[in-house]
């Protein structure tokens, strides 16, 4: 009997674990997506706040900032094993706060260049910290720990995206305001993140004469090393007495970690399409604002910016799709591909359709079907 009770008291204590971790993790990805300037963000820059010209936005700024997600990405995947992810969400919060800060006031050009590259580091901000939540519970609570931190990322938006376009309407089309929600939403996100509980490593790499074959998500069974690496693989000998082996080590790991990940086909195949797929829809986040203006610009053209409530049913109708996606019994093991490359086509043409539109209308619910898409092609993948 007390066996029992010591195994159900256990048990309850993995519990609250888990879900502390998670909910923490939601909260943090909530604020970091709360962010009401990102809907106007072109609209505030060619305001009289940045006095920038259409053509200055789309050249000087929004490429930064294509450029600096991708390669803040990179960056920071490759280092997160080995920093344990903290470090990594800390980094990822305080660059986009402190960019946005600099967009504040009358920003000159070289400020505005800086944000721009600061900014981008944001788009890492979900995956890191989804793999710090990974990487702190039991892989039996994946399934429903992801549906409550994805809920907190899609409400975050909702939120962030309705509220500008409140104070938008409010102010009368006066944007002043909105990169100082962001600041204030990152810095409670900074806050919020210094509060989590540090990730303990299983096994101690420095004092291991033996490669760090396992990541922290690794050691989740996320996914096995596979055998050519395991007989191909030398041991690394690290020198205690020299600082500069632990460089050595950490680079060798990572070599170690790339090609095991990417010897196996599968990984490799999913792998090659995100990296297109993430860089075509940065490519359509960065630009789409930069679209709404040049619209509205057109000679004749009396439309007004709703662009809070387009973001707004992106994000409700790709939580829909996603949620319907998620009951359709299929096999996707043998479908995926063929549906991945049917979404990639409606996808391609409804952001190739926007182009020939001169109504904002037509735009808006050419994204918004993009979005849902999106959403719904992300859960199959």
């Amino acid at each position: 009997m007390e066996t029992i009770l010591h195994y159900i008291a256990l048990k309850s204590e993995v519990m609250k674990k888990w879900k502390k971790t998670t909910y923490m993790v939601a909260i943090y990805l909530f604020l970091l997506e709360l962010r009401p300037l990102d809907p106007f963000t072109t609209a505030y820059l060619i305001g009289p706040d940045a006095n920038l010209s259409l053509t200055e936005v789309a050249t000087s700024i929004e490429y930064l900032k294509t450029y600096a997600s991708l390669f803040t990405s990179v960056l920071m995947f490759m280092t997160a094993d080995y920093f344990l992810y903290k470090p990594n969400i800390i980094f990822l919060t305080v660059c986009p706060c402190i960019s946005y800060f600099l967009m504040t006031g009358s920003p000159s050009l070289t400020q505005l260049r800086v944000s721009a590259f600061g900014i981008g580091a944001i788009y890492s901000g979900d995956m890191i910290g989804l793999c710090y939540l990974y990487a702190k519970i039991d892989v039996e609570q994946y399934q429903m720990a992801t549906g409550i931190v994805t809920a907190a990322i899609q409400l975050g938006k909702v939120v962030g995206d309705f509220s500008a376009q409140i104070i938008v309407n409010a102010t009368g089309g006066i944007y002043t305001i909105l990169p100082y929600c962001n600041v204030l939403s990152l810095l409670l996100a900074l806050i919020w993140a210094s509060l989590f509980p540090s990730i303990e490593q299983k096994n101690d790499r420095l004092k291991s004469k033996e490669t760090c074959e396992k990541s922290s998500l690794l050691e989740h069974g996320v996914e096995k090393k596979t055998k050519n690496v395991e007989q191909n693989r030398n041991t690394i000998e690290i020198d205690f007495d020299k600082e500069h082996k632990t460089l050595v080590f950490f680079s060798k790991e990572i070599w170690i970690n790339f090609k095991s990940s990417y010897s196996n086909p599968i990984v490799l195949k999913k792998s090659l399409w995100y990296i297109m797929g993430m860089g075509a829809q940065i490519m359509v986040l960065s630009n789409i604002n930069v679209l709404y203006s040049y619209v509205i610009k057109k000679p004749g053209n009396h439309d007004k910016l709703s662009n809070g409530l387009a973001e707004a049913m992106v994000t409700l109708s790709g939580a829909a799709g996603a949620y319907l996606i998620g009951k359709v019994q299929c096999d996707w093991t043998r479908y995926g591909d063929m549906f991945t490359a049917f979404c990639s086509i409606v996808m391609g043409t409804l952001m190739m359709s926007c182009y020939f539109y001169n109504r904002l209308v037509f735009i808006y619910l050419a994204y918004v079907l993009y979005g849902l898409i999106c959403q719904m092609h992300c859960v199959v993948i």
